[in-house]
Parts: C-alpha cells; sequence; structure tokens
C-alpha cells in the first residue's frame, strides 16, 4: 500500500510546477546545522565502536560517512549562497541531495550491519542502533516534502538492522528485528502524512496568493465606481430619466443583460427589472405608476427580488436642488435575517436549535395551569452529561460543541411529539414529558434516554463516553409550581451524581431533608471559618533507615460547637462544591507553613491540596504569600495531590505544577495504585514523591502480590529517583517487609497518630523509638 502511494507521488511530482518543487526541495536544505550534526553523530559513533572494538572495517566506514556528511553539508552552503539560480536548477540540486542522503544512509546502515554482525557486546550494538534508529526517526520530518528520497533513506538505514537483528540466534534480537520492521512502515506513514500538510500548504499558499490578486484588482475597480458605494445608486433627472449609476445598482436588480444608457426611462429599468422577476406585478404600468409615486412622495419601500424571493431591497430616495433625484437601493436581507435571528434567540438555543429556557417557561406555565386538573402527570427530566468537562479540557470547546448538538439529536429521537426538549445551558438539557398517568412511563423515558446517551459518540475522528445521570420530579405529586419542580428535579439529579452517574432519581423527600442538610453544613463552613474553628495536625513521616522524622502531614479538624468532630470526608465535599476549599486551604496553607518554620531545618511539612484549588489561577501567589509570611524556606513544603486531579490532564494542571516545582516546592503523588495508576503520570508531571496506599500495607500479610506491588513501586520510584513512601505502617513487621523492598519511607500508627502541632514538635530532634529498637 506505501509503495503503491509512493509510486502515485512520485508520478504526480512530474506534473509539478517549478515554484512548488524549489519549494519542497528549499525544505530539504534549510537546516544546515542538523545535516552536520548528525554526521558528525553518527562518525563518532562509529568511531568509538571501532576503536573498542580495534575494527577497521567499521573504521573506515564511519570515516566513509564523517566525508559523505561533509560533502553533504558543503552542498547546501552552496545551494543557500546559490538560491537564485537554484530556482532555475532545482531538479539538479534535488538529485544531488537525493543521492548525498542515501549514500549517507546506505553508510549508516552498513556501520549498524558490520556492528551486529561482527560483535556481541550489546552496548556498542546498542550505540549504533540507538543512533541510526534515531537519524531515521528525524527523516520523518526533515524529508517529508519528498517522501521518495526519505523511503530511501529508510530502507537503506534500517533494513541492515532489521535483517542483522532477524537473523541473531536469540529471541530477543527476533522481536527487535520484526519491531524494526514495524517502525519502517510507522516511520513512512507519517512521513506521507507530514507530505500531504507541506503539499496542501504550498498549494493553498498559491491559491491565496491568487485570490489576493484578484480581490486587488476588483478593490481598485470598486475604488473607481462611486467611491466604493455598498449600496446600489441611480440618479434620474427631473423626468425621471437615468443618468448615473453604479456596479451595485446593476447587480442588485440583475440587470447585467439590461444594457443601460444614459437617458433610458425608468419605463424601460422597470421593463428589465420585470424581465429579471424583481416584482410579483407583471404590468410595467403598475409597476412605474407605483414606484414613481412613491419616489415623489420621498416614501421608503420594500420589494423582493430573485426567482426565490430570498432578497429583500430597500429603497430610499434625496431630491436635488436642480431637479431630479438620487435613488439609493439597499440590500436589507441580512439585516432582516438578523432581526429574526434575534427573535428566535429569545425562544431556542442557537447551538443546538432546542427551545430555551425562556420558551420552557412559557410551555410549563401552561401546561401547569392544565395539570391541576388532570389525572394525568407532568414529568420533568433534568439531564446532566457525565463526563462532558473532561472532553471540553481534553478535545476543546469545538468538540464539545459538536457533542451537544449530537446529544440533542439523540434526545429528540426518543420523544413524543407532544413532549418538549429545552437547553438550560452547558451540558444540562430537560425533557418535559407530557400527558403520563403512571410512574412507569417516566422511569422508561430516562431509561431510554441513559442506554442512548452510554452509547458511545463519534466525532470528528474521536469516539466520547460520556454518560449521563437523570434527575426526575413529577407535577402534581411534587409541586405545580415550575420553580420548586426544577429544583427537586436538581435534588434527585444530584442524588444520582453522587451515587456515580449513568443513572436516574425520582425526587424523594429525603433528598430536601439531605439538601437542607448540606446547606446548613455549608454556612457552618462558612461561619467555622470566620471564627477559626478548624485546628491542624500532624502525622510524621519516617526515613526508615534512620528513623528520624523527614516530614509531617498536616491533617484538618474541624470541631463544631453542637456538632462535635465532623470528619473531612463530610465537610470537605461540600467545601469543594461550594467552592468554600479556596479560603480554608489557604487558610491551612498559612498555619502549616507557620507551625513548621518552628521545626528543625531537616523537617518538611505536607499539605494536602483539592483539584478544585489546583483550577484556581490564585493557587502559586497563595503559596508564595504563606511561605513569605512564616519565613518558611520553599524547599520545606510538599503539596500532595491525588490521582483524581491527574485525571483531567489538561495544560493548565500541568503549568500550574511546573510554577510550583519552579518555586523550589516539592510535589507529592498520594494514594498512588488505588484509581487509574498510570506510569504516564510520573513521567509527566513533576512528582519528587510517590506514597503508596494503606490497602497494600494492610494486604502485606495475606498473599504475595501486595509484596511484588510494593517492590515494584520501590524499584521504579528507585529508577526515576523519586521517594517512596508507604502508608498505614501499624506493625513493625509491616515496617520490615516495606524497608526489605526498598521504600524510604513510612507512615501510620506505628510512628504516631495525627497529633496537635505543640506535640509533634517534641518527636522532631531524635528518631522515633520503634525503629531504634529493629535498627
Amino acid at each position: 500500500m506505501l509503495i503503491k502511494q509512493l509510486m502515485q507521488i512520485r508520478r504526480a511530482d512530474a506534473e509539478l510546477p517549478n515554484e512548488v518543487r524549489a519549494a519542497l526541495v528549499e525544505s530539504l536544505f534549510a537546516p544546515i546545522a542538523s545535516l552536520a550534526i548528525g554526521a558528525i553523530n553518527c562518525s563518532i559513533i562509529g568511531m568509538l565502536v571501532a576503536w573498542n572494538l580495534n575494527n577497521q572495517q567499521i573504521m573506515l566506514t564511519s570515516i566513509a560517512i564523517l566525508a559523505v556528511g561533509a560533502m553533504r553539508v558543503v552542498s547546501a552552503l552552496f545551494y543557500r549562497r546559490a538560491k537564485n539560480m537554484a530556482f532555475r536548477h532545482v531538479r539538479f540540486w534535488e538529485t544531488s541531495y537525493e543521492y548525498g542522503a542515501w549514500a549517507f544512509s546506505g553508510l549508516l546502515g552498513l556501520l549498524c550491519w558490520l556492528t551486529l554482525t561482527q560483535t556481541d557486546n550489546s552496548a556498542l550494538q546498542m550505540a549504533v542502533v540507538t543512533t541510526a534508529t534515531g537519524y531515521a526517526a528525524a527523516i520523518a520530518g526533515r524529508n517529508a516534502g519528498r517522501p521518495f528520497i526519505a523511503g530511501g533513506q529508510f530502507t537503506l538505514v534500517m533494513l541492515p538492522i532489521v535483517i542483522g537483528l532477524l537473523i541473531y540466534p536469540d529471541w530477543i534480537h527476533k522481536v527487535l528485528g520484526f519491531v524494526g520492521l514495524l517502525f519502517i512502515y510507522g516511520m513512512m506513514d507519517i512521513t506521507l502524512g507530514i507530505r500531504d500538510v507541506i503539499f496542501q500548504a504550498l498549494i493553498m499558499t498559491r491559491k491565496e496568493a491568487a485570490l489576493a490578486a484578484r480581490f486587488e484588482e476588483q478593490a481598485n475597480r470598486f475604488d473607481a465606481a462611486l467611491n466604493n458605494m455598498s449600496h446600489g445608486l441611480c440618479m434620474l433627472d427631473a423626468h425621471d430619466r437615468l443618468q448615473v449609476w453604479n456596479e451595485r445598482f446593476v447587480e442588485l436588480l440583475h440587470l447585467q443583460n439590461a444594457s443601460l444608457r444614459v437617458g433610458m426611462r425608468i419605463s424601460q429599468i422597470v421593463r428589465h427589472s420585470l424581465r429579471a422577476r424583481n416584482h410579483t406585478s407583471g404590468s410595467v404600468k403598475l409597476v412605474v405608476h407605483d414606484l414613481v409615486n412613491g419616489l415623489r412622495q420621498d416614501n421608503f419601500d420594500q420589494f423582493q427580488v430573485s426567482l426565490d424571493g430570498s432578497r429583500t431591497l430597500a429603497i430610499s430616495r434625496r431630491m436635488m436642488p436642480a431637479g431630479g433625484s438620487v435613488v439609493i437601493f439597499e440590500d436589507v436581507t441580512e439585516r432582516n435575517s438578523a432581526q429574526e435571528k434575534i427573535a428566535r434567540l429569545a425562544r431556542f438555543d442557537e447551538l443546538t436549535g432546542l427551545a430555551n429556557r425562556t420558551q420552557f417557561r412559557e410551555r410549563i406555565a401552561d401546561m401547569l395551569a392544565a395539570v391541576r386538573d388532570r389525572a394525568n402527570h407532568l414529568v420533568i427530566h433534568l439531564i446532566d452529561l457525565d463526563r462532558f468537562k473532561t472532553v471540553n479540557d481534553t478535545l476543546g470547546h469545538p468538540i464539545g460543541d459538536l457533542l451537544l448538538k449530537e446529544v440533542a439529536s439523540r434526545l429528540s429521537a426518543l420523544v413524543r411529539p407532544g413532549d418538549m426538549i429545552t437547553r438550560f445551558g452547558g451540558d444540562e438539557f430537560v425533557i418535559l414529558q407530557t400527558h403520563t398517568s403512571r410512574q412507569q412511563a417516566a422511569h422508561a423515558l430516562a431509561s431510554r434516554i441513559i442506554k442512548a446517551l452510554k452509547e458511545p459518540f463519534h466525532i470528528a475522528g474521536h469516539r466520547i463516553d460520556v454518560g449521563a445521570s437523570i434527575g426526575i420530579a413529577m407535577a402534581p405529586h411534587d409541586g405545580v409550581d415550575a420553580d420548586e419542580l426544577i429544583k427537586k428535579a436538581d435534588m434527585a439529579l444530584y442524588a444520582a451524581k453522587s451515587s456515580g452517574g449513568g443513572s436516574h432519581r425520582f425526587f424523594a423527600i429525603e433528598m430536601e431533608d439531605a439538601a437542607q442538610e448540606r446547606r446548613s453544613l455549608e454556612l457552618d463552613l462558612r461561619e467555622a471559618l470566620t471564627h477559626d474553628q478548624f485546628t491542624l495536625n500532624y502525622q510524621p513521616l519516617v526515613d526508615l533507615h534512620t528513623g528520624r522524622v523527614t516530614t509531617c502531614e498536616a491533617l484538618l479538624r474541624w470541631t463544631h460547637p453542637t456538632r462535635g468532630n465532623i470528619p473531612p470526608s463530610v465537610f470537605i465535599p461540600v467545601a469543594e462544591e461550594t467552592g468554600l476549599i479556596i479560603a480554608l486551604g489557604e487558610w491551612v496553607l498559612n498555619r502549616a507553613c507557620a507551625d513548621a518554620a518552628d521545626w528543625p531545618r531537616h523537617v518538611r511539612v505536607a499539605v494536602n491540596l483539592s483539584p478544585v484549588q489546583f483550577r484556581d489561577k490564585g493557587l502559586g501567589l497563595q503559596v508564595i504569600a504563606a511561605l513569605a509570611k512564616s519565613g518558611l524556606s520553599a524547599q520545606r513544603l510538599e503539596l500532595e495531590v491525588t490521582e483524581r486531579l491527574l485525571l483531567e490532564d489538561n495544560d493548565s494542571t500541568i503549568e500550574t505544577m511546573n510554577r510550583l516545582h519552579e518555586l523550589g516546592v516539592s510535589l507529592s503523588l498520594d494514594d498512588f495504585g488505588t484509581g487509574y495508576s498510570s506510569l504516564n503520570y510520573l513521567r509527566k508531571f513533576p512528582f519528587q514523591k510517590i506514597k503508596i496506599d494503606r490497602s497494600f500495607i494492610t494486604d502485606l500479610g495475606d498473599g504475595r502480590d501486595a509484596r511484588a506491588i510494593i517492590g515494584a513501586v520501590a524499584s521504579l520510584g528507585a529508577g526515576l529517583d523519586k521517594t517512596v513512601v508507604a502508608e498505614g505502617i501499624e506493625t513493625e513487621e509491616q515496617m520490615n517487609l516495606v524497608r526489605s523492598q526498598g521504600v524510604h519511607e513510612g507512615q501510620g500508627y506505628l510512628f504516631g497518630k495525627p497529633m496537635p502541632a505543640a506535640e509533634i514538635q517534641s518527636r522532631l530532634d531524635k528518631p522515633i523509638i520503634a525503629i531504634r529498637r529493629v535498627a
């Protein structure tokens, strides 16, 4: 397939315009520095291998690589100097580059073959093969403009490597050889893709240049036509005979074939206008009578033009002092369309074409008035997409808009003609289900909606899985007021999303009680922030080799005057939903830094951050302010995040992490292994510490799986130069096991429960006793 495509491109290239070919050839010679670097690097690697093996063949091949590379650099320099002449001799320079590239690639492939066949030293083999593979990968970008050259280079470089690996006796080399074949195919496919992009860009550039010239010519012509007027204009004398007109006048009235001339009577112009079907009447006399009378009275009039009446013209007249008049024709089609659009936007959603809130309220008001006297119910289905924000963050808002259109289309296929679909905004939709006598009908529709939106969406080459949650309220059972019903449907929706999403819930009175409790807790949270009801406890992290405390994790505690101790698992979600987590997190940062400033210099403080805090653009300033006020060094502050934040994986998260890292603050990945633990997280995000979740420590005594996982994470951390912490250590046996697996630090009740700042400070200057006994 690729070979056939290459040959087709080769044949098509023969017909390329010279300026397009010149631009493609210029892309080959442009980065001269990379030519020199490639030649030097490849020859150095070859000479090092030859010197190590004392192999004359490899040494001669390396010298030849350097010589050919030098000639390619010299050729590129000559091309740059003779660039104007090169345009006329583009085929010569293309051939020169082609032979040089193939010669260099063939020598590099020979170097790899000699190394693979004349030594078993895997380090030397890896050095040569890696260099050659990197050179081959660079070809895809550099020579994409001429894929035939790139294909020859891929073959000459990689084929000797592939053959050398395939004939090796062990299976690992054979597998690598097969991978090499796939690499050749993949790089060639990438090259063809890049070539298409380059070629299309060049073609579009030529087209745009031609269009620009044409537009400039038109602009000059319009400048000469009555000062670039955008309106149609004609001037009539006192006897309504044509004196002056512009091109716009001809265009608007479709009079291109009318052979207009000075002195033409208005009746003759109307006759041509009738032939152009600009008027509903077929009588010249009637049209002239209406038109002349209207113009003499200086009336403003409108009439339709074109066969289908799709254009609307407005006519105005200005009388001249010396007699005669100037008549202005204005195309008001767009203006009228805009007015119609404004009127439509008042009742319809612009993106999906569905009804909007205004129309929804009009419709539900009428229906609620009727439902009081009927046995039938009115059902509100409040629909919210489960993972829409992730789609917007990862694929962009244009894809998100297309997804909303597809959602609207699927919903429209599910409802009956008498039902109504509304988009409230964002990813929130509402269906008014009418004439429903039983709850089962509402349940059936909600189930169909869940099933339909659970099916994958295929948009712009992306497969998108979102799903939906639905909250349902029924009138008159749940109320007969629109706002009350929407509020109760929203409570039911909250319950559906809290249970994991992808389901529907009917409103129940218990939901209202839960909402009131959340509201009460929110008010108490605000008051707690004002009256300083929060405290911090600290739990130590201990170096498993020295027994000393390295870090203390700050843990937030809330003691309510009447509720007592409220767990973070209860109030933190409420704080995140309401946005109070921003102020609460700032308080924690300031207090933790202030407490840690009095600790020994080798002890750091760790503070947990919510994903909501990371989305706040002021987080960096909060950290800087907390460090400045406390005098704590940035190197002594650790910020812990969970994988829930990383699932969003957007540019803003990475940017915030890098900014914090640049301040000198350490970042720690908490609860590693419990979610979507991805090695990509450790590569992409600047973490210095990995915390193994306590569930693996608890399972240490039940089997080898947990121990193997801990060992694997510890080895991974050591290889990536990251500190590994085991959470939840409660016994000396657990401590000894994780330490034997290579874990650096431990945290758990064995070393100390969370304790106030005053109590933790007394334990920071000496080793923890439990560690010292087993040391």
